[in-house]
């Protein structure tokens, strides 16, 4: 497993059977991408699972074969918001423009199945977002997804215009899904941002999309229901957005019409009502809370004595019985390891319970130090 990059070792963690995107964050936080994925590997062979042989191998040549780069948490250029709050994403791979995380970012969701009005008006507002300089994200789905992009195809086609679109999809970018956005989907990876958790050749899976969506929600500043049934996908991306405390808009339909029964309803219960670009953009200029930072963690790597500790820490608060036991560390040791995990900032106590700090927070791409 040697002479690899560091990308494709946190590519191949993907792939290790029992690793999930949790996992995979928590692993890449604590140790460097080999380290990580050699940790994964015990912890499956432990449970009887195994990888294949040359799977860093095998992953660096899919993606460099089909031009596709790896970003992991605390690697260059990871944004924070995916790495930030619930269920966190440690690895992803991309298409396209990463440069587009620092900019504005709007989301637009909705039915796959919509009306002419509602295909219209989705088009618009992407359109006009775009010429206003601002990225659009979504999941690159048939319906309103799709016209979203769409709309910022015609704007960049059409104009000198920065803003471009960013599709969050649920499968690897290698495998294009669905085939009917197939066009636009190659344009996207060529004028804008693909994103995907998945490697490359990972088909589309239904449990894709649920977590597909939580990143939609991350990735924009400000979510936009264009149309969607009360039961609809997006409504998924919905609760996302209110669980990270993003402001959730939708667009007005007729009451007879189904697929704008859950935009009404959200409007119903205090979701703000926009039908144009000129709406969302008014909320964006009161809102900075969510531009992107750059996740550049400054903080002292922790000594490699402390790093069990910070480990037993790192699923959630323990105390220090627990620890003890977790650690088989004595409480004098066990007391040094937090009193320097504490002053690098690794850690953190509360009443008696201990827990690890994952993620600080890092800066802006172009803040400076004070």
């Amino acid at each position: 497993m040697s002479g690899h990059p560091d990308w494709a070792y946190a590519a191949a963690l993907t792939q290790v059977p029992g690793c999930g995107s949790t996992t995979a964050f928590r692993l890449l936080v604590l140790h460097e991408p080999r380290e990580a994925y050699e940790r994964a590997l015990a912890e499956a062979a432990s449970h009887g699972a195994n990888a294949q042989g040359d799977a860093v191998g095998m992953m660096r040549e899919r993606c460099e074969g089909s031009g596709v780069g790896v970003a992991w948490v605390r690697g260059p250029g990871f944004p924070l918001v995916i790495a930030a709050g619930p269920g966190p994403c440690g690895v992803f791979f991309f298409r396209g423009d990463a440069e587009l995380f620092v900019g504005r970012r709007v989301g637009i969701v909705g039915t796959r199945t919509p009306t002419p009005s509602g295909v219209y008006t989705a088009r618009e507002i992407g359109e006009g977002l775009s010429r206003a300089g601002v990225h659009v994200v979504s999941g690159l789905a048939k319906g309103i997804d799709g016209a979203a992009h769409d709309g910022v195809r015609a704007a960049v086609e059409s104009s000198a215009t920065t803003g471009r679109a960013i599709a969050v999809v649920g499968s690897g970018l290698d495998v294009v899904y669905p085939r009917t956005n197939a066009a636009l989907w190659e344009w996207v990876a060529h004028h804008g941002l693909l994103i995907s958790e998945h490697p490359p050749g990972a088909t589309a899976e239904a449990h894709h999309f649920p977590r597909r969506n939580r990143l939609i929600a991350a990735l924009s500043e400000v979510v936009v229901v264009v149309e969607s049934r009360e039961s609809g996908g997006s409504m998924s991306t919905v609760r996302h957005a209110i669980e990270r405390q993003r402001d959730v808009l939708a667009v007005p339909g007729s009451p007879r019409v189904v697929s704008a029964a859950g935009t009404n309803l959200l409007i119903q219960q205090g979701c703000g009502a926009v039908t144009s670009a000129a709406d969302i953009l008014s909320v964006l200029a009161l809102d900075h809370r969510h531009i992107d930072v750059v996740s550049r963690d400054e903080r002292t790597p922790p000594d490699p004595r402390d790093v069990g500790v910070l480990e037993a820490c790192s699923h959630g608060p323990v105390t220090l019985d627990q620890l003890m036991i977790a650690t088989a560390c004595t409480l004098a040791d066990l007391a040094l390891s937090l009193g320097r995990l504490e002053a690098t900032g690794w850690v953190v106590e509360e009443a008696g319970w201990w827990e690890a700090l994952l993620l600080r927070r890092g800066r802006h791409k172009d803040e400076c130090i004070s």
